[in-house]
């Protein structure tokens, strides 16, 4: 008796772990099929959207071809002015570096940076290491600009002479 009711149990759990299995993987068929069908939807759209980009595209280049040949007798007799102003374009910035007592040669490389006086503040750190500016980096307010050299710069943060 004990064994068949036993066995009647076990029988009972298969059949319905099975059953779980079955609907499970059905479930999972579902969803697959609607992420699918999602996808597919997805990428009609950017195919559309690319068909579209590339007509646009496709026009503004038509429009540009007729534009640079009217241009390009202009572009010549223009060429020396453009050099001029691509000369003067460049951005000279003026800031004030504060040096605190303890500050370590790192931080006023990227303060520096920072403020856009240099592009990259590892220079005027490395330069600052140098045995002659290390030991006599003042403390104080200094005012800084971007056309000026990293001897310059160094020059002014250790309160030497600018030549």
């Amino acid at each position: 008796m004990k064994t068949s009711l036993r066995a009647f149990g076990i029988g009972l759990f298969v059949a319905g772990a099975s059953i779980a299995l079955v609907d499970l993987s059905s479930g999972e068929t579902e969803s697959k099929q609607k992420d699918i069908a999602l996808y597919e939807q997805q990428l009609k759209d950017y195919e559309n959207q690319i068909t579209l980009l590339t007509e646009q595209l496709d026009k503004q280049n038509s429009h540009t071809d007729v534009n640079s040949e009217n241009q390009t007798a202009e572009k010549t007799s223009d060429s020396s002015s453009i050099n001029e102003e691509k000369s003067n374009t460049k951005k000279v910035t003026e800031a004030t570096i504060f040096i605190y007592e303890d500050v370590s040669i790192y931080t006023i490389g990227q303060q520096a940076e920072d403020l856009g006086i240099v592009a990259n503040g590892r220079e005027l750190e490395l330069f600052l290491s140098k045995p002659d500016y290390a030991r006599s980096i003042q403390k104080g307010a200094f005012d800084l600009s971007s056309d000026m050299t990293i001897e310059q710069m160094a020059k002014v943060l250790t309160g030497q002479p600018i030549e």
